[in-house]
């Protein structure tokens, strides 16, 4: 379709390359830590049974993850483009299809998705062109200048800040997951997943 890219050759697997864990084999704790990650059918999204394969490792990640996705102190819309930023960054197809969801669940329409995603930020609001900006900063850079710095220092608070930090580490750590043990999208991409635009594209 006009706008995708494909995926980068011999970089991506084109299958998984760890299967998820059965859930009967699963301990306990591990069953009750993913209580909350399923999907409507009551099945545990792919990318956490696929990490079940290191269970201690998995339980002590969701308490992050819990917090970052369901505890963060940005504006949920705002996050959510940061988190489809990455993912369309990466080409990481399974993080794009679930978060899409998410964040049509979240009152963005596809329009705000595919411009936060693809670069094209001119129709955002203050605080989401400066948000993006940071998480390519952080993903090019693993930091930000001074310049933008003090922009995020003068829109928010220090727990903001920090939760801009640990939104970029988490999903960006997802996606390292998802394109190196070839996680896969769980039936149909809910929006396909777009071409980024350099910045000479996106001015």
């Amino acid at each position: 379709m006009p706008g995708e890219e494909p995926e980068k050759a011999g970089v991506l697997p084109d299958k998984a390359r760890l299967l998820p864990v059965a859930e009967g084999t699963l301990d306990e704790r591990t069953l009750a830590s993913l209580a909350p990650y399923r999907d409507q059918d009551g099945r545990i999204y792919t990318i956490w049974a696929t990490l079940a394969h290191h269970e201690d490792a998995l339980r002590r990640f969701l308490v992050f993850g819990n917090h970052v996705l369901g505890k963060n102190t940005l504006p949920l819309k705002s996050r959510e483009l940061m988190i489809l930023r990455i993912a369309a960054r990466a080409r990481a197809a399974y993080e794009w299809d679930q978060h899409v969801r998410i964040a049509r669940r979240a009152g963005l329409t596809d329009e705000e998705i595919l411009a936060g995603a693809t670069g094209a930020w001119d129709g955002l609001d203050e605080l989401d062109r400066a948000l993006l900006t940071a998480t390519d900063s952080l993903l090019d850079h693993q930091g930000v200048d001074d310049e933008l710095w003090y922009g995020l220092k003068d829109r928010l608070s220090v727990e903001q800040i920090i939760d801009v930090l640990y939104t970029v580490g988490q999903y960006l750590t997802i996606a390292t997951v998802i394109n190196t043990l070839g996680v896969q999208v769980e039936g149909d991409l809910a929006l396909p997943l777009p071409r980024v635009l350099d910045q000479k594209e996106a001015a």
